[in-house]
């Protein structure tokens, strides 16, 4: 229902747009069919004056900048004063054509007296509107307070009191202007900073038609005798330009800060209301000469609108030039979202899979909703990581976050994420943090960014993985060199404190032995004895040593048989089961024997067990092995990862 009902409002602000410049057209068209000379000189100045003639640019502003925001903000009474402002003036400017037509040309035409006091009093509505109305209201669309309605009725009143000649009602309705604009600066006092800025937009432009105002009262009564605000030579130009500022301020408003989600619609009413002000200049311009050698009456109503038409026509080159200086406009330095794909889609062809790519993709985001930041998320594992933000440094060092059964996660202090997938597999996210809320327009830009994103998340993450893998790569290589270095240390230690020591000791054994074979020749054969044991003791300490390398009982026996003598040297009992084997690569027996004399130490030392089991099996070409002990074990939860 609530979408219906927006609908039906988009449609009504669009018929108000069409009837402003229907009734525009019509109202010039019987002005165009009424002769010149038939008008008196004192009408003449009120009916062909500049403030008549420039109507229609404030008409036209308000009418569609207030459509505009109907369209997208139904519940925000700013868009309806608008269109009420343009469409009111339409009117006027209507009934001033059929009026005059009607006195000087045709005075059968239907409801002319109606018209005429129509005129009369119409034309303060839309003063109205703006005097009092857009301060109140701007820019949420609702006073600061429900109690500051009740100026409302009081402005009404007071307006129809002026029209029945009550001085008091002036009185009231200047009054009430005035405090709804004090209520527009304590707006201001309690509004945060985009909201302040919208304010001092649409504040500026209430001054200068404030100020443009006050002087065309003073000019028009002292100069000019009269009691109005236009119909003199500078304030029937000066006022319609300044309602027109007032209207380039609310679109300002809007464009710069953002207020409403509009960008797409405010560029096309931008290109096409300048060409409606271009067919409008040259209409009035040429459709008096332009008929006369064409031989059209000058009092054929239609025959004016047709060359209207004609010469409509010929601006539709201007379009594509005025379409660029729109966007320019809308989106000032940003791109609009289809070139925002158009130049991602480009650069992704141009560049290789490097971390420039999320970079750049968050970059592309940011400048393409305009956040204040722009953040690409790595999916790595069951995590999902920062890959790069947008201004650079704004959360890239952010923590990782889990992963919710394979889904994204909640990403904290953004205003909207869209997942990123790649053939069904979730690849990462995109995010954006903005102050206001994401509007439709940015919602269907990330949508569309995640999808023309994944192959680049995809090579992403395989980048990721790669230096994963390749630091990993880099730490193994230290620490096997780091392995390297300590077993030669100790390989060092032993031979110096083990082996080098028993053949330094054997060495010195043999001098004394050498010493005694001529005086006494017991000792020297008990020496010799000793000799025997100690050479015997430093052959098996070398073999010890010899089996940390590269036993020889591998080399010549196998596996088996050096595991199985290994067995038979470790503290505890060792059941050595499987075989017979097949000989296998050199390096491979060698891996699986070190592999099993360091399990084997490990269960000595550090298990309190009591007994332990080695398992050799082959199976189509497969070596595999096993140990098992009864000792207490370890949490593989607690352990550190293996080096």
């Amino acid at each position: 229902m609530g979408r219906l009902w927006e609908r039906r409002n988009a449609y009504l602000a669009g018929a108000c747009v069409v009837a402003t410049l229907g009734l525009w057209i019509a109202g010039n068209a019987f002005r165009g069919a009424t002769p010149t000379r038939l008008i008196s000189s004192t009408n003449l100045q009120v009916v062909d004056g500049w403030w008549i003639r420039l109507s229609f640019l404030y008409a036209l502003a308000f009418v569609i900048v207030g459509a505009l925001i109907v369209s997208r903000r139904p519940g925000n009474l700013v868009g309806w004063v608008a269109c009420g402002i343009g469409l009111l003036t339409a009117v006027y400017s209507f009934g001033l054509g059929y009026q005059t037509f009607g006195t000087y040309v045709d005075a059968n035409l239907p409801a002319l007296g109606f018209v005429r006091w129509l005129e009369q009093w119409e034309w303060a509505l839309p003063v109205v509107l703006v005097l009092f109305f857009l301060p109140l209201l701007f820019p949420t669309g609702k006073p600061i307070t429900p109690a500051w309605w009740f100026l409302a009725p009081v402005v009404i009143v007071g307006f129809m009191l002026a029209f029945a000649n009550f001085y008091v009602g002036q009185l009231m309705g200047l009054a009430g202007s005035l405090l709804a604009n004090v209520t527009l600066v304590i707006r201001f006092r309690r509004a945060g900073a985009d909201e302040r800025q919208q304010i001092r937009w649409f504040a500026l432009a209430v001054l200068l038609l404030a100020i443009v105002a006050v002087a065309g009262v003073i000019v028009g009564s002292a100069v000019y005798h009269n009691q109005t605000v236009v119909f003199n030579p500078y304030f029937d130009v000066l006022i319609p330009l300044a309602f027109t500022a007032l209207a380039i301020s609310i679109g300002i408003a809007v464009l710069r800060y953002r207020l409403y989600d509009i960008d797409v619609f405010i560029r096309q009413a931008l290109v096409y209301g300048a060409l409606v002000v271009l067919i409008s200049i040259v209409y009035f311009l040429t459709v008096v000469s332009v008929g006369s050698r064409l031989g059209v009456p000058r009092n054929d109503p239609a025959g004016a609108v047709a060359i209207g038409a004609i010469v409509a026509l010929l601006f539709q080159p201007v379009r594509r030039r005025l379409q660029r200086l729109a966007n320019r406009l809308v989106y000032g330095k940003r791109a609009t979202p289809y070139e925002v794909l158009s130049r991602f889609s480009h650069q992704m062809g141009d560049m290789v899979a490097t971390n420039e790519l999320p970079q750049r993709m968050a970059r592309v985001l940011a400048e393409g909703t305009g956040a204040n930041r722009a953040t690409v998320w790595l999916r790595v594992g069951d995590e999902l990581r920062p890959a790069a933000s947008w201004p650079e440094g704004g959360s890239a060092d952010a923590p990782p976050l889990r992963l919710l059964d394979g889904q994204l996660p909640p990403i904290p202090g953004t205003a909207d994420a869209v997942p990123v997938r790649y053939q069904g597999e979730l690849l990462g996210a995109l995010a954006v943090a903005k102050r206001e809320a994401m509007t439709v327009t940015e919602r269907r830009l990330m949508a569309d960014l995640g999808q023309e994103s994944g192959l680049v998340l995809k090579n992403a993450r395989l980048t990721t993985e790669l230096v994963e893998r390749l630091d990993d790569l880099q730490a193994s290589r230290e620490r096997l060199i780091t392995a390297q270095d300590t077993a030669r240390r100790q390989l060092e230690r032993n031979l110096h404190d083990g082996a080098q020591q028993n053949l330094v000791a054997l060495k010195l054994k043999i001098a004394l032995a050498k010493n005694l074979a001529a005086t006494d020749p017991k000792r020297a054969q008990a020496t010799l004895d000793e000799l025997t044991g100690e050479t015997n003791e430093a052959i098996e300490t070398l073999r010890e040593l010899a089996r940390g390398l590269y036993p020889p009982i591998l080399a010549q026996e196998g596996l088996l048989a050096a595991i199985e003598a290994q067995a038979r040297r470790t503290p505890i009992p060792v059941e050595v089961s499987g075989g017979p084997l097949r000989r296998f690569p050199q390096e491979m027996e060698a891996s699986v024997y070190f592999c099993v004399l360091e399990a084997l130490q490990n269960v000595a030392k550090h298990s309190g067990a009591s007994r332990a089991t080695v398992r050799l099996q082959q199976s189509d070409g497969r070596l595999t092995f096993s140990i098992d002990d009864d000792g207490q074990g370890l949490d593989p939860a607690k352990a550190r990862r293996a080096s």
